[in-house]
């Protein structure tokens, strides 16, 4: 195995991000994906089969066979010195220049799923699929394109977002959210980019649409699987900053639980859910 990965023999020893690998030679299996808990199975995101080049589910549980061995890998592109080199493969890569669009959320993916050693390795023994078929198959881009509905692609960039915050992590956001009852609420984040930046980014998309809140969103903790976040309304560009009142968080955090039903969000007045030394 490689050396920046680890045999796992207690789960306690890595925490919700950590990407782990699950080998199997009499099945024949070698899966890897995000390690987000330990609940009698092992909760994991983003799943990819290194075996046959393919992602096999965003979300899912592993119940560990006597046959198994598991890994982790110590390494990411948070701690890595080889994350520029890795990530230059990505930008370099066609699809990834054709889909500008998508260029923040490929990257995100990548960082979340993969390692830069790893990517350098599928370099160096010329299987780059085991990157780009994922990828492509996650966006619905390149040979695994296909027609789907805007509002539902809206709905799943936001969520892709959500999805893979850390906890204490923060993303920005900007949000269509009305008090009438036939409004859906439609919100839109690209990643930490400041509010007035996130708003070039979303007229861009085919979905776009009129923004009437912005505010801030962090990953506060994880509750017997569940995931909590807190959110403002605090936006200097499309707000009134820290004069945010809670009521006006409230409504947005009403709207997120109507939209995103399976997750937790606590409002919080001003500029809350990051802080008052930001600019944005």
């Amino acid at each position: 195995m490689d050396s920046y990965c680890v045999l796992l023999k207690d789960f306690t020893i890595i925490s919700p991000g950590t990407i782990i690998k699950r080998q199997n030679n009499k099945l024949n299996k070698l899966q890897q994906g995000v390690f987000e808990a330990y609940d009698d199975g092992v909760v994991v995101k983003n799943v990819i089969d290194l075996k046959n080049n393919s992602f096999i589910a965003a979300e899912g549980i592993i119940y560990p066979d006597k046959d198994d061995i598991l890994y982790y890998y110590v390494t990411s592109f948070a701690t890595s010195p080889k994350a520029s080199k890795a990530m230059k493969i990505i930008y370099e890569w066609p699809l990834y220049q054709k889909h500008q669009e998508l260029s923040l959320h490929i990257e995100q993916f990548v960082k979340t799923a993969f390692v830069p050693e790893q990517i350098l390795e599928f370099q160096k023994n010329d299987t780059l699929q085991t990157l780009f078929v994922p990828i492509q198959q996650y966006f619905r881009i390149g040979r695994y394109k296909e027609r789907r509905n805007i509002e539902r692609v809206c709905y799943e960039k936001f969520k892709f977002w959500l999805d893979t915050l850390r906890i204490g992590e923060h993303i920005t956001y900007l949000a269509s959210v009305t008090s009438t009852s036939t409004h859906t609420p439609t919100f839109y984040s690209a990643g930490t980019k400041p509010h007035e930046v996130t708003h070039h980014y979303l007229e861009q998309e085919e979905f776009a649409f009129n923004p009437t809140h912005g505010g801030h969103i962090k990953l506060n903790a994880i509750v017997d699987g569940k995931k909590q976040f807190i959110v403002d309304a605090g936006s200097n560009y499309i707000g009134r900053g820290v004069k945010t009142t809670l009521f006006t968080a409230k409504q947005i955090a009403t709207a997120l639980k109507k939209a995103y039903p399976e997750y937790e969000f606590i409002p919080l007045a001003g500029r809350g859910a990051f802080g008052v030394q930001q600019s944005y």
